[in-house]
């Protein structure tokens, strides 16, 4: 664990141009939310917590990438899979929360964005494709093919980032009228990413032998598990991390719906319905005494 710490205290294992790339991203957010919200039609302040969002997201995804973490990823495996995590699990959040509505119709303005976007953000195929997608990252064959091309392993990243967007989309809900899931259900959608993950996770947990051709020697630069237990470690970092990050969704959207259900009934209390009047005949037409 010292080399560990070790390499984290050196500036030179730090990324200098994803750093500078960070802090323009975050500096372009805040001036377009900022001085140049004026070119966007019907756009409105910003508030504080939405740039806390994209600013802490920023971090997260610099502390994933540029940081020695990234360097780690390729000796360890569970450094990989806690990369994986971070990027995938619990950095899609920030983004999504942290753009402004006005920002995201803007960009649905575009010709073309909108039917792709709805159709990738529907719960199946969101719920599906960003699982699949990852489960079969992990194959040992697709895996190692991966590994071996810098450009294929990039775009796979590419490919799983953007997924794990569509796949937060209907939990997080950045546009109101784009809100196709009730509270019950995104509560069942939440849950049921996080089984559809647990296969291989398992697979990779509970193997007795290392499956990943990049990580059969073990790591030279930090040896401080064998290859086996540093792949069980990967699954199990994996799976932790997922149960946490799916937990305090779970958790946020449990208790907005049980909030929205008292408001209800409060409601209810307080403007019972009236039951319409009783006419004395079936057709609601007054009756006459016959003479």
């Amino acid at each position: 664990m010292s080399e560990v710490v070790e390499l984290f205290q050196h500036p030179a294992n730090w990324n200098l141009p994803g750093n500078l790339l960070a802090i323009l991203l975050g500096a372009t957010y805040l001036i377009l939310v900022g001085p140049l919200r004026r070119l966007f039609p019907e756009s409105t302040p910003v508030r504080p917590v939405q740039k806390i969002w994209f600013l802490g997201g920023l971090i997260i995804g610099y502390f994933a990438l540029g940081s020695p973490l990234n360097l780690l990823a390729h000796e360890l495996f569970s450094f990989h899979m806690l990369q994986m995590a971070i990027l995938f699990l619990v950095l899609p959040p920030f983004f999504l929360n942290g753009i402004p509505e006005w920002m995201y119709r803007a960009f649905l303005r575009i010709p073309g964005v909108k039917p792709v976007l709805t159709f990738f953000t529907h719960p199946l195929v969101a719920l599906f494709l960003f699982n699949g997608l990852l489960s079969l990252y992990h194959f040992p064959m697709v895996f190692d093919a991966a590994m071996a091309k810098e450009w294929l392993h990039t775009g796979f990243h590419l490919l799983l980032g953007i997924t794990a967007l569509f796949f937060w989309w209907p939990i997080t809900v950045p546009l109101p009228e784009m809100d196709r899931l009730s509270d019950l259900k995104k509560i069942g959608y939440i849950i049921g990413g996080g089984g559809l993950l647990l296969p291989a996770c398992a697979l990779i947990i509970f193997s007795d032998s290392p499956m990943f051709a990049m990580y059969k020697e073990g790591s030279t630069l930090v040896p401080m598990l064998s290859p086996l237990h540093d792949q069980q470690l990967g699954g199990v970092l994996m799976k932790i991390t997922q149960e946490i990050s799916y937990s305090i969704a779970l958790a946020y959207t449990f208790f907005r719906w049980v909030g929205n259900e008292r408001r209800k009934e409060r409601q209810a209390k307080e403007h019972p319905s009236t039951p319409p009047a009783f006419s004395g005949s079936v057709s609601g037409k007054p009756q006459t005494n016959p003479q």
